[in-house]
């Protein structure tokens, strides 16, 4: 399974961030592709950007105080079809994390407490305080965009089209790219001491689709006999006890869980209308 889930998460990399052009041209894509989403961050501002940011664009959308009804249509669907999966599978910051999190040393674990953050950066950063002041505001602070859009624009001198002179000088960085750059480094010291931190605290997105993850069509079930040995939650990249959690909302589904015997993967709506996998759970409980 982390054979087949590496080579997913790198599909969703160059899926995302595969325009090669720009290392020759210097120019960004602006074709028709940027009109969509994809159902993972990433960045509409990197330079090789091909698609949008669903996070991105909600942010627009309350920039301009304007219901996205595509967008939220968009969004429902993945996350009635896959819950989080995408995170698990397609994710290039999750892959960030996953890698960072190999390198051996000591680790922690993030407190559960501290879960429930990505429903605040989801309210507070992507509908509230863009809808009064018309600024994307989880944009600015984003580490992922300061990683793939803001330091390339400022480092690899991309130019615009309109004038061919880079788009960033470094005098014009101002108080708030060192915010960023601060953000940034604190997250990627702390992936490598901590799994997944940014999905299970801050990603506005997998809050987005941790609602869904309950009643998608592809959940997982826990079957009787299962005796709690706590293997699942060894091999869980968000620390969680499969056995007595399955389809948390936390669930990234990377099924690296399933190798357990007991653990199964099922597709459709057929479990959740019985409640058998509810009573699994309470079984295994």
């Amino acid at each position: 399974m982390g054979k087949l889930q590496r080579i997913s998460q790198i599909i969703g990399l160059f899926l995302g961030h595969g325009y090669l052009a720009v290392l020759a041209s210097g120019h960004i894509y602006k074709g028709p592709f940027k009109g969509f989403c994809l159902p993972f961050l990433s960045c509409y501002a990197c330079p090789m950007a091909i698609f949008s940011c669903p996070i991105g664009s909600l942010q627009h959308f309350m920039a301009i105080r304007t219901v996205p009804f595509l967008l939220f249509g968009f969004l429902g669907l993945v996350g009635l079809t896959l819950g989080r999966m995408s995170c698990g599978w397609l994710c290039p910051f999750g892959f960030l994390q996953d890698m960072l999190y190999s390198i051996p040393g000591r680790k922690i674990e993030i407190p559960r407490a501290l879960y429930n953050l990505k429903f605040l950066s989801l309210a507070l950063l992507v509908f509230i305080i863009p809808f009064l002041t018309g600024a994307p505001w989880f944009s600015k602070l984003c580490p992922f965009g300061t990683l793939t859009a803001g330091i390339p624009w400022v480092l690899a001198s991309v130019r615009t089209a309109e004038t061919a002179q880079p788009a960033i000088a470094l005098g014009e960085l101002g108080p708030l790219f060192v915010v960023k750059l601060v953000i940034l480094a604190g997250f990627l010291v702390l992936f490598v001491k901590a799994s997944r931190p940014f999905c299970q605290t801050t990603c506005p997105l997998g809050a987005l689709f941790s609602l869904f993850n309950r009643f998608s069509m592809v959940r997982l079930r826990v079957a009787e006999g299962c005796r709690n040995c706590g293997a699942c939650r060894t091999r869980c990249p968000m620390g969680l006890r499969v056995s007595h959690e399955a389809n948390s909302r936390d669930c990234v589904r990377c099924l690296r869980c399933t190798s357990c015997k007991y653990v199964s993967v099922e597709i459709g709506f057929a479990d959740l209308l019985l409640g058998t996998g509810r009573k699994d759970a309470a079984k295994n409980g």
